[in-house]
């Protein structure tokens, strides 16, 4: 039976294809999956996955990193490009990092909710960091709306958090431009939708993001052709239109919270959301911020990611705002120079 979601999936991918026709397929091309720098798996439980990226080189800073990116898009983007990787400079300064790869939820963790991604994930995440390097607390860096998960986690439990970095974190939801709109309780149903599907498809979250930019689903077509004899633009074109097309189901229980909760009740940067029985008290936070915006970013506009800085009860708070877009934050080739010693310098100077 069609779902009223059905053409704009069907819209999309005619679109989509009719633009993938026109450009040669030795420039369109084909990669394996992405990252480069390398890691070890440490850790396991459910689909999520714990990777330690070593600091290269002599270590130089004693408490390690966790990095939580977002439910809906891979972990990878972290580690973008060599020259173009978040991770890859990081431990270059000698930062230790861990990242929590979410995995692809399966129709078994339908019902897993912000508890289970929070205070069990995320807290086994933590537990085993501090029991491997043998440290009491973290630097905890949340991106995107991992980033919202991630500061609920450290609300609820402060005591193992030494810094929060927070990069395009989504805090006040009515501030969320189209999406803010667009997912109103008059124009959305969430539960309906997460009762027809458990964990919400891939196409239909992609649907609603390329509907925020409708053009660049083909002028990026245009961008690749007439681009085709610069050096580098090909490969970086392939990387990003890979990762941006690898994406993962959003577990349905999780999701229907997330909506409902953040977007709808904007109860969360309120300190009202509600985890296992146990209030999101952002004014737990306590520790040193760091807020990290993007001046392009209409994915978490500034007024939605600068709300933190009157939520959290830190003292301790800078906020660094760089020339870039949402993804940008991570994978730009400005990062190396512009972006990531800011951040590398901050958290150094929070590692006594």
């Amino acid at each position: 039976m069609e779902t009223s979601f059905e053409p704009i999936k069907a819209f999309g991918e005619a679109v989509q294809e009719a633009a993938r026709r026109m450009v040669p397929i030795e420039l369109r091309g084909h990669d394996a999956p992405g990252g480069h720098t390398p890691y070890d798996v440490v850790a396991t439980r459910g689909p999520v996955r714990l990777l330690h990226y070593a600091a290269r080189g002599e270590k130089r800073h004693k408490t390690p990193l966790l990095i939580a990116y977002s439910l809906i898009n891979r972990y990878y983007i972290l580690d973008f490009m060599p020259g173009r990787s978040l991770i890859e400079y990081l431990t270059g300064q000698g930062h230790t990092c861990y990242v929590i790869d979410w995995g692809v939820p399966t129709n078994a963790d339908r019902h897993k909710t912000w508890g289970d991604y929070t205070i069990g994930y995320l807290g086994m995440c933590v537990r085993e960091i501090k029991a491997r390097e043998n440290v009491d607390a973290v630097h905890l860096y949340g991106y995107c709306m991992g980033g919202t998960m991630a500061m609920a986690y450290a609300a609820l439990r402060p005591e193992g958090i030494k810094s929060f970095t927070a990069m395009a974190v989504p805090v006040d939801f009515h501030e969320g431009g189209m999406l803010a709109q667009w997912t109103q309780p008059k124009f959305f149903n969430v539960d309906a939708l997460v009762d027809a599907y458990g964990n919400v498809p891939t196409w239909l979250m992609e649907s609603g993001f390329r509907v925020m930019a409708p053009l660049n689903n083909v002028t990026k077509w245009r961008d690749l052709w007439e681009n085709r004899e610069t050096d580098g633009f090909v490969d970086t074109w392939r990387q990003m239109e890979r990762w941006s097309a690898d994406n993962v189901p959003f577990p349905g229980e999780v999701y229907r919270q997330y909506i409902r909760d953040c977007y709808q009740k904007n109860i969360f940067g309120k300190s009202q959301m509600m985890v296992d029985g146990e209030r999101v008290d952002l004014k737990r936070i306590d520790c040193p911020v760091l807020v990290v915006l993007a001046e392009k970013d209409n994915i978490v506009p500034k007024k939605m990611a600068m709300a933190i800085t009157d939520a959290v009860g830190s003292d301790d708070i800078t906020v660094l705002e760089f020339a870039s877009g949402h993804i940008g934050l991570s994978s730009s080739s400005k990062g190396p120079k512009a972006f990531w010693p800011k951040i590398s310098q901050w958290l150094a100077a929070h590692d006594d």
